[in-house]
């Protein structure tokens, strides 16, 4: 396959095994998100197959959906949180305590409070005086907690600089030159605190490895250090970011881009002998969601036409948070209509309310449905109730059956 969509009878189809949509047409109660969980089954067993050794945390930011979580649950993967509401929605959604990697550069009193009495796998930690906190939190409760230290080696990855987190300019995690006192810090504290991992993450969507091989490089000789003074240390987290094609869906290009991303993994990691954790999120999901939305107006003017529609940025943020490229369908083909150029934008009173820009689409009309696709990762997880919209609608199917 190139791709999950392909037109039928004039009619456009979803999924592994691609399905109609008109059935979601015709039922149409206003903007929805639309998921096959046969895509997501398919592509953490590619996951699982070309990381073997290593255990897989879905990052839950990426979508939170109660019954995709419950489907990932059952098929063996582990959670990666961010909150005290995420941590809450992976225990309903039947993962284990000792399934759940807590992440995150603000958690709360409350929150690594319940994180401790729940005795979760680990927390990552992301600063000195996220440290004093947990150690505080844990001698007022006697106990001690399995913790991993998020590092910051202040390695750069080819993506938008919103969803960069390895550099010293970015919030995220311990720069090196303050591990000294960490683990001075730790010394003093092996009590309460059990140095069980180091945890990286670069940031997400990344295509290309070079960075990550050089982060990993750096980091090995770290935990290696570590490991000398910290015999309980064995767990090496290299997190997520490995990205897909947005612009071009090639569904075998992302194998072997996954193929390269794991020989990065086996050869840098391997060796050490680590239990190894990656936090996957869109490479998982992505694909296999799609935002449905119906036409209201064709509004040409003399500088370009555009299509409104009754969803937008309070449903998908991305493209005016990120400039993000999104791949736009019409539910019917229309291949007899002409071809022109619009810009398709949302009800929204901003100007940054698009979905696409000048993109090229057969001539259609109000009353008709558009898909804006590989909406499966922070799609409805940020979506927003601006203007008092309603949220959109979330709809999941295996097109297995």
């Amino acid at each position: 396959m190139s791709s999950y969509f392909k037109y039928t009878g004039n009619e456009l189809h979803f999924g592994l095994n691609p399905k109609s949509l008109s059935a979601w047409t015709k039922s149409y109660q206003g903007p929805a998100y639309i998921y096959d969980l046969a895509i997501i089954a398919d592509r953490y067993s590619k996951m699982k197959s070309a990381l073997k050794g290593v255990d897989l945390y879905y990052a839950m930011k990426a979508n939170s959906n109660i019954e995709i979580l419950k489907f990932l649950q059952k098929m063996g993967c582990k959670i990666d949180v961010v909150s005290l509401g995420e941590i809450e929605r992976a225990l309903q959604a039947g993962f284990a305590a000792k399934d759940i990697v807590f992440s995150g550069v603000g958690k709360t009193v409350k929150e690594i409070s319940n994180a401790i009495d729940l005795s979760i796998h680990q927390i990552n930690v992301e600063s000195l005086a996220e440290l004093v906190r947990i150690c505080e939190i844990a001698k007022s409760k006697n106990k001690q907690v399995a913790i991993a230290l998020r590092l910051n080696p202040n390695i750069s990855i080819d993506t938008h600089p919103y969803i960069a987190t390895g550099l010293h300019e970015n919030k995220f995690g311990i720069e090196l030159s303050v591990l000294e006192e960490i683990k001075k810090f730790l010394l003093q504290n092996r009590q309460h605190l059990s140095l069980k991992g180091i945890s990286l993450h670069l940031g997400s969507q990344m295509l290309e490895f070079s960075g990550l091989r050089e982060a990993l490089q750096i980091l090995k000789k770290v935990y290696l250090d570590l490991k000398l003074q910290y015999p309980e240390l064995h767990r090496f987290d290299f997190g997520g970011g490995l990205g897909i094609h947005y612009e071009s869906t090639d569904l075998k290009k992302e194998e072997f881009l996954l193929a390269e991303y794991a020989q990065v993994i086996h050869q840098e990691l391997s060796p050490l002998g680590a239990e190894l954790q990656s936090e996957p999120g869109r490479w998982l999901v992505a694909h296999a969601g799609l935002l449905m939305t119906e036409i209201q107006y064709l509004k040409p003017t003399p500088y370009k036409n555009f299509i409104i529609v009754d969803s937008g940025m309070n449903h998908l943020l991305r493209p005016a948070l990120y400039e993000a490229y999104h791949q736009i369908y019409s539910t019917r083909e229309n291949s007899d209509k002409p071809v022109n150029s619009y810009d398709v934008v949302g009800p929204i009173c901003e100007s940054a309310d698009f979905f696409g820009k000048s993109r090229s689409l057969h001539e259609t009309q109000a009353g008709e449905f558009l898909v804006i696709a590989d909406t499966g990762a922070y799609g409805f997880s940020m979506a927003n109730t601006y203007n008092l919209q309603s949220l959109p609608q979330e709809i999941v199917f295996d097109s297995r059956d």
